[in-house]
């Protein structure tokens, strides 16, 4: 994560892909890449998708939590069931995305996990028959992930890159919302054994919304591998590009350890749902920790509209420091959530909304206030993530994005398998409160050192 010339230059260039072009705001928001009925359907299919895969989650939580237990172990071995299969398959995944037709491949993709989804109820019979849904399912991404990300560039302009980045990055966390927080709606209205249906549902339409994408192939993708010596050396050109690129090795580093704290958050989240926001009924707690999620995403929506309207022609690896900042002291300030008290609460009293009733309920302070510092983590999320996306689908030839994304998703689920094992232990041992704070001082003052040493560069430029 270190910050040298190499990297610098990459900062000036990114500050400048906007700045440098002679097209007027308009045609570098988001209504210019609406427009674009390409990029459009990309788009609307990333919202099924992800609403799929958000709600995909929360129902396997709910699975585990009611049929065989609340502990927060448990729960961490369902993310790495997850994360399994990106740590054998997405940099190789990667190669044949290069080489196939990205169209099919994301429609493909969606089709399959639909039929998997459509098999929960056979598979949720016992705990191993869950983790190995979550396995398949997960293999299945990898495939549509680094096609999904490598497609972006090839269906706006390098103008509009920072807002296509920021669209994506707004429209994953409203995703995350809305798919964390229509799992429990969803599980109410379904049932655990019917919930499938909806879930690959949302898979269908996404694939249906890829049919209408107009898709000319490249060069590359017209030249299938032949041998297994050929496959094999495209695999290493992945490695031999980041090898040979501080840049791009700097920036997949830092969203790496981005990746690791946003999924850790999600992890814990339900440690502090169960122990600390609803104590006497855990079982309860572990269907309602998606609203801390959920209000994260809230942050990344916000500072992801901040960074695509405002911030383009702002110094990238500064405002990745701060978002590293707000991160930090987020994790610090949510370690402090015990001295808030839970008996003093909000009642909301029963209304209806557009037709639709709702029961009352209480909100306590505690709720409250992590839920507040939940979009705090979000917004740095957002400032950190952002501008070394947009770094990375500058600099990166077409020819090899596949690979270089492949390798970026799989750096970031295996680096995150161990602190996320760590943290769910740690959380049942020491607390997760106590988790909270030494993983956020660390974080802290990585950004605030990063935050000084950029600001230096400027002053001295």
């Amino acid at each position: 994560m270190m910050i040298d010339t190499q990297e610098k230059s990459a900062g000036k260039t990114g500050d400048t892909i906007a700045a440098a072009t002679s097209e007027t705001r308009e045609n570098q928001g988001y209504r210019a890449i609406l427009k674009n009925k390409n990029f459009r359907s990309l788009w609307l299919a990333q919202v099924f998708s992800q609403l799929a895969d958000r709600v995909i989650f929360v129902v396997f939580v709910a699975f585990i939590a009611h049929s065989f237990s609340t502990s927060t172990t448990y729960q961490s071995w369902l993310y790495i069931a997850f994360t399994i299969p990106a740590m054998l398959l997405t940099a190789i995944a990667g190669v044949f995305i290069d080489k196939w037709n990205k169209k099919t491949i994301l429609i493909t993709t969606n089709l399959l996990r639909a039929g998997l989804i459509i098999s929960l109820p056979f598979f949720s019979q016992t705990l191993f028959g869950i983790y190995t849904l979550a396995f398949l399912v997960s293999s299945v991404t990898q495939f549509f992930v680094p096609a999904e990300a490598s497609s972006i560039p090839l269906m706006v302009k390098k103008h509009q890159l920072m807002s296509a980045n920021s669209l994506f990055t707004a429209t994953m966390m409203g995703s995350l919302i809305f798919g964390f927080v229509l799992g429990d709606p969803l599980i109410n209205i379904f049932g655990l054994k019917n919930v499938n249906m909806a879930i690959s549902s949302f898979f269908l339409i996404s694939a249906f919304f890829l049919v209408f994408i107009k898709y000319e192939p490249c060069e590359e993708e017209k030249n299938q591998h032949k041998t297994v010596r050929e496959f094999l050396d495209d695999f290493k050109k992945g490695f031999n590009y980041i090898k040979g690129s501080r840049v791009t090795l700097n920036a997949l580093l830092k969203l790496t350890a981005l990746f690791s704290i946003i999924v850790m958050l999600c992890i814990l989240a339900i440690s502090i749902s169960q122990q600390l926001l609803y104590p006497h009924n855990p079982k309860i707690g572990a269907q309602k920790f998606v609203y801390i999620v959920a209000f994260s995403g809230i942050g990344m929506i916000l500072g992801a509209w901040i960074v695509g309207k405002y911030l383009k022609n702002f110094n990238k690896l500064l405002t990745t420091f701060v978002g590293f900042t707000a991160i930090g002291a987020g994790l610090i300030m949510l370690g402090g959530i015990e001295f808030i008290p839970n008996s003093l609460y909000i009642t909301v009293k029963e209304h209806t909304v557009a037709g639709f009733y709702l029961e009352a309920f209480k909100l306590t302070f505690r709720m409250i206030y992590s839920y507040l510092v939940a979009g705090i983590i979000g917004f740095g999320c957002a400032m950190a993530a952002i501008p070394v996306q947009t770094i990375l689908h500058t600099i990166v030839p077409e020819q090899i994005r596949g690979k270089i994304f492949g390798i970026q998703f799989t750096l970031l689920s295996t680096a995150s398998t161990l602190p996320i094992l760590i943290a769910a232990l740690a959380a049942d041992w020491l607390g997760v409160t106590k988790v909270l704070i030494l993983a956020g001082i660390p974080v802290a003052l990585f950004g605030v050192w990063g935050m000084v040493k950029n600001s230096r560069v400027l002053q001295e430029n």
